[in-house]
C-alpha cells in the first residue's frame, strides 16, 4: 500500500456515455465435450454472447471487448486493456449487467448457454498528439522507501488522476486532501508529490509477504472530468476511462514490486 505522510461534484456525462446502447438477451453457446468441461464451455459461451451483443449494437466485426467483470487480481488484463486503449482505436466496450447460464440438448449434444444484458459503447479515434509520459518510477522498491516520479504531458494541457491498486483494493493517490486538483500545462515537468511537505511511503499490506505487487495508473484528460465512483476497482476505473471520448484521454500504467 501507499502511506501518505504530511511533513510539516457534479456527475459528468460525456458524448461517449450518451452513445451507450443497452443490448438485452444476447445469446452465446458452446458444446460440452470430453475435452471441454461445463465450466470451460460456459466461459466460451460468454465470449460468444459478448460478440453477439457487439453485433446487435452495430459495432464493426473487428472487435475489442472488455467484460466489465475484471477482477481485482486480473492486473494483466487491465494492463492489456490500457495498452490497447492508449495506442489503438477501441472498437467496442461492453459492460455486462447480468449473465444467466443454462444448458440445452440439441440433436443429442449438450451445450452451455450464456445470455447477457449489457451496455455497449462504441469506441473512437485517439489523439496521437496527446501523450502522457511518467518518468523515474522504479519497478522494485524497499519497505518504507519513498515514491517520487515526474509527469509530462504532450499536445494539450490536461488534468490528472492517479490510482493505486494493491492486495487490499484501490485508492486515489491524486488529487487528495493535501494536493488539490489543478491544470497541468503541456511540455512541463511536474514532480510528485506536488506538496513539498508530503511523502508517498511504500509499505506492504501484509508484512509477512516477501513481495507485494501493486499497479500504479495515471490518467490524463483534456477536460476536468472527476472520478466520482466510491468503489475504486479495476472495473470502476475502466468504466470511468471509457466514458471519456478517446481523443480526450491518455493513460499510463506500471506494475511495482515492494520487497
Amino acid at each position: 500500500m501507499l502511506v501518505f505522510f504530511l511533513l510539516a461534484g457534479v456527475p459528468y456525462t460525456s458524448a461517449a456515455q450518451q452513445q451507450s446502447k443497452r443490448v438485452r438477451e444476447a445469446v452465446g453457446r458452446c458444446e460440452v465435450t470430453r475435452h471441454i468441461t461445463l465450466e470451460e464451455a460456459e466461459q466460451k459461451a460468454l465470449q460468444d454472447a459478448k460478440t453477439e451483443a457487439l453485433r446487435k449494437a452495430g459495432v464493426p466485426e473487428k472487435l475489442w471487448t472488455v467484460t466489465g467483470l475484471i477482477s481485482q487480481d486480473d492486473g494483466s488484463e487491465f494492463s492489456q486493456v490500457l495498452s490497447r486503449m492508449t495506442t489503438l482505436q477501441v472498437d467496442g466496450f461492453i459492460n455486462i449487467r447480468s449473465v444467466k447460464y443454462s444448458e440445452e440438448m440439441v440433436d443429442g449434444r449438450r451445450y452451455a448457454v450464456a445470455v447477457i444484458d449489457a451496455d455497449v459503447r462504441r469506441g473512437g479515434e485517439i489523439d496521437p498528439t496527446f501523450v502522457l509520459d511518467v518518468a523515474d518510477v522504479k519497478t522494485l522498491y524497499g519497505e518504507e522507501e519513498r515514491l517520487n516520479f515526474t509527469t509530462r504531458i504532450y499536445g494539450h494541457d490536461a488534468w490528472l488522476h492517479i490510482f493505486w491498486f494493491d492486495d487490499q483494493g484501490g485508492s486515489v493517490i491524486y488529487p487528495n486532501q493535501y494536493e488539490a486538483k489543478k491544470l497541468f500545462h503541456k511540455e512541463t515537468d511536474y514532480r510528485f508529490p506536488l506538496n513539498d511537505n508530503m511523502e508517498y511511503v511504500m509499505s506492504k499490506t501484509d508484512k509477512s509477504n516477501r513481495f507485494e505487487t501493486i499497479n500504479l495508473i495515471v490518467v490524463a484528460t483534456k477536460r476536468d472530468i472527476p472520478f466520482i465512483d466510491r468503489s475504486i476497482t479495476f472495473e470502476s476505473v475502466l468504466k470511468w476511462v471509457y466514458s471519456i471520448p478517446a481523443d480526450e484521454r491518455a493513460a499510463w500504467r506500471e506494475a511495482i514490486v515492494i520487497q
